[in-house]
């Protein structure tokens, strides 16, 4: 199979072309249009003027005869109309009146019937080698019992000049025009391929080094500023995932080096010989770090895989409501705070295991920072399941509330890293969260303190009030 045949041309080329070819196409018909309208408007003029010459001739041939003709004013008769009175009798054609004595040869043939009027020298769609006959009309009459025929002749040569001269200029216009189109149209495209030619080039010059340069909008407000807008948009999102990542690698060697210094510590300080260490005494130091380091490791990956898209969910039945229990339960062993519960029975669908851990993350958050108050309500409200985790503690400020989610973000900068965590336990449960199609959001609590609240979809059966 041969290739489609293609024009070597960039897009200016093809834009200038097809302009320009479109142009010559639209002036080409509308010149041909344009050339028979005036054509057929100049003959239908010249047709109606000698059919008037005719008529009122033929009026008073019926009424007077022929030599009424010579009595009749003829000054009011068009110069270019010749006129003449043919009778016909016994076969023989002969002109009887002649507004031109020059010219006694009947000028045709035709013999109508009486009172019917024959034209002749135009055709129904004219071209202009029509307009070198002449135009003839010719009506006959009955006068004393015998007919004649007025016939009226005028030459098309005052139309034919206009037609043609009309023609000569719209050959001459159309190929200006054409190239006035193409020229117009290759100027402006270039103005619009030069903007998106200065952005090709500042992105091919853009690196992962230089996510800061930003492409140049045009002031067109078109689509090549839309274009270059949303280019610099993107790149604004490309330089801010960049920062976060590279801020997700600072702070992820920052909280492994912590553990990784314990444990290189401890063992520096065991000598084979030296009685007074042993690794019991260690045991439980490198345990705890290494602890420590593998909930990091585990954190990081899950939320590596969120990032990626790849955070697998088990879906399953799961009681809430039992999950719930068991947290509250676990925090009331660990901490001496006052914990409240209000909860109502309700089965989601999920992974029961990353809903725990969901749920543990919200109450060791707000056991680290209440007084003496954590309240956890469960809830259903308009077909979800609504976890709220309440605290007496010093709240989050409401520029905060959504920074809170972020990796590494800690708002009490003065907790020390092993009591305040690595700073992923939120971020890690919004994104749970959203696996389950759910949401978390944080607000202020009626105990003074701060408010996060679960919202997870309930089955379709069991989504009513």
């Amino acid at each position: 199979m041969r290739a489609p045949f293609r024009l070597p041309l960039g897009v200016r080329g093809q834009a200038t072309v097809a302009a320009a070819a479109v142009v010559a196409i639209a002036l080409l018909l509308g010149g041909a249009v344009l050339v028979l309208v005036l054509q057929g408007a100049l003959t239908r003029t010249l047709q109606d003027s000698v059919t008037s010459v005719v008529e009122e001739d033929a009026q008073v041939v019926a009424r007077d005869g022929a030599s009424g003709l010579a009595g009749s004013e003829r000054g009011e008769r068009p110069e270019d109309v010749l006129v003449q009175v043919i009778s016909h009798d016994q076969g023989v054609s002969r002109v009887v009146y002649t507004s031109r004595p020059s010219r006694a040869l009947p000028l045709t043939t035709t013999r109508p019937a009486v009172g019917e009027t024959v034209v002749s020298g135009r055709s129904s769609f004219p071209l202009p080698d029509d307009l070198q006959d002449p135009l003839v009309v010719a009506r006959s009459v009955d006068h004393a019992g015998a007919t004649y025929v007025v016939v009226g002749q005028a030459s098309q040569g005052a139309p034919e000049e206009a037609v043609r001269t009309t023609a000569i200029l719209l050959a001459v216009a159309l190929p200006m025009l054409v190239a006035l189109t193409a020229m117009t149209t290759w100027w402006r495209v270039g103005r619009a391929l030069g903007s998106v030619e200065a952005i090709r080039s500042q992105v091919e010059r853009t690196s992962a080094s230089r996510l800061d340069d930003r492409v140049p909008v045009p002031p067109t407000q078109d689509e090549i500023a839309h274009l270059a807008v949303t280019m610099n948009s993107m790149l604004g999102r490309l330089e801010a995932s960049q920062r976060a990542q590279r801020r997700f690698v600072s702070d992820a060697s920052h909280e492994l080096r912590s553990p990784l210094a314990t444990i290189r510590a401890s063992l520096d300080v065991v000598s084979p010989g030296d009685p007074d260490t042993s690794w019991e005494e260690l045991d439980p130091i490198l345990r705890s770090e290494t602890e420590r380091m593998s909930r990091l490791v585990e954190n990081l990956l899950l939320l590596s895989q969120a990032d990626d898209h790849a955070l697998t969910v088990s879906r399953g039945d799961v009681d809430l409501d039992d999950l719930v229990d068991q947290e509250v339960a676990r925090l009331r062993q660990l901490t001496s705070l006052t914990v409240r519960l209000e909860n109502v029975p309700l089965r989601v669908t999920g992974d029961d295991h990353q809903l725990q851990q969901v749920l543990r993350n919200l109450l060791d958050n707000a056991a680290r920072h209440a007084r003496d108050v954590v309240a956890v309500t469960v809830s259903r409200r308009h077909g979800s399941a609504v976890v709220c985790v309440d605290d007496d503690g010093p709240g989050i400020p409401l520029p905060e509330r959504e920074r809170v989610f972020e990796r590494f973000v800690r708002l009490d900068e003065s907790r020390s890293r092993h009591s305040g965590g690595a700073g992923l336990g939120l971020a890690i449960a919004r994104e749970l969260a959203r696996a389950h199609g759910g949401t978390l959001e944080a607000g202020a609590s009626s105990l003074g303190g701060a408010s996060l609240r679960l919202t997870l979809p309930l089955p379709e059966g069991d989504r009513r009030e």
